[in-house]
């Protein structure tokens, strides 16, 4: 038999085995900390909780004060930013997902060269399926560096530090070169058609939102915060405020989330997106979760701004946005591991520590 000294050793030991290394109300930095030690990281969560009205609520965490941290290159989960904005210039101008869009560039006499011609719900699913450099850019290409810094990336809309001024493509017929006047045509299945032309004011936002990554005066910027906060409104649109909401149809919502006819949205449904923060990480903590995600590796970066539903299981739903300094050339792991053992971290910390209910 037992000694009550000993009991009480045993009951400790089982219920940290069950609550798992967290402390109910304690910090995932510790854990976060033990990954890539030495190496510099950023991080942020939104738990979401549903209310006594049932609606969700959101509260947000952050690792070592780096939410709002923009010293970091944002790679390919910026393309979201363009696939949201491109939506909301559609619905502007009265156009629906089966607009199929036709990009032009003037050349120097003022004559108009056809580069190419694509439709905006495949655009769109290569976007998530592949992260296609080539569809993001013309993404960009069809909004323009302007409009994308004056109208969609605003502090009003979530957006106090964030700024692109650049396609992922160099060479033509994808290439958004920044002084070239643009043109783009915009066809419904209808015969319905409007051209919108536009170029560059020269205005270099993303040298004044703080940008210090590759370029700071072309270089793409934004914060954890923004990531996840922009992947917040899309998945939560019906439960947030209108002054939240992004200007897109139902329609565009849901092919957001979820792609269709074959086509990609957000929803992971295939190894095909390279999903960092689900495959041996969110996957091993809720396994039957839905997830929601966009990743962005380069040599030395790598990250990923995902969203967990697991409200049919354990009731858990959350955000996540880890970031690492360490990409596809990191030695002696690449970034796109420690970008997984972030992510089954903060995971096990929703779990653990009940911030999930």
């Amino acid at each position: 038999m037992l000694s009550r000294h000993s009991l009480f050793q045993w009951i400790t030991v089982m219920i940290l085995a069950v609550a798992g290394p967290f402390a109910r109300g304690e910090s995932f930095d510790p854990a976060l900390d033990a990954i890539g030690p030495g190496i510099k990281k950023w991080a942020t969560v939104c738990v979401v909780t549903t209310g006594p009205d049932g609606a969700p609520s959101f509260v947000w965490h952050d690792y070592a004060k780096t939410a709002d941290a923009t010293d970091f290159w944002p790679a390919s989960t910026i393309k979201l930013y363009a696939a949201i904005a491109a939506l909301e210039l559609l619905n502007e101008r009265g156009f629906s997902l089966e607009t199929t869009i036709s990009f032009e560039h003037q050349e120097a006499d003022g004559s108009w060269v056809l580069d190419c011609a694509r439709a905006m719900r495949e655009m769109l699913s290569e976007v998530f399926r592949r992260s296609s450099n080539e569809d993001y850019t013309l993404l960009l290409r069809l909004v323009g560096i302007d409009r994308m810094n004056t109208k969609f990336l605003t502090p009003e809309r979530g957006f106090p530090h964030s700024a692109l001024m650049r396609g992922y493509v160099e060479g033509r017929p994808y290439a958004y070169l920044r002084k070239e006047p643009q043109r783009v045509t915009l066809r419904e299945t209808t015969g319905r058609t409007e051209a919108i032309e536009h170029t560059w004011s020269g205005r270099y936002y993303s040298e004044e939102r703080g940008c210090t990554i590759i370029d700071a005066k072309t270089g793409n910027v934004t914060s954890p915060r923004e990531l996840g906060e922009c992947l917040r409104r899309v998945l939560y649109h019906e439960f947030i405020p209108d002054s939240e909401r992004y200007h897109l149809s139902p329609d565009q919502l849901d092919f957001l989330r979820h792609g269709g006819r074959g086509l990609y949205g957000l929803e992971n449904k295939s190894g095909d997106s390279t999903p960092l923060a689900w495959d041996n990480a969110v996957a091993t903590v809720f396994p039957k979760a839905r997830f929601f995600h966009k990743v962005g590796v380069i040599s030395n970066y790598a990250l990923e701004v995902a969203a967990v539903d697991d409200s049919e299981n354990s009731g858990a739903r959350f955000i996540l946005v880890p970031v690492i300094n360490a990409g596809e050339a990191s030695k002696p792991e690449k970034g796109e591991k420690l970008v997984t053992d972030m992510s089954r971290a903060i995971a096990e910390w929703v779990r653990a520590t009940g911030s999930a209910h």
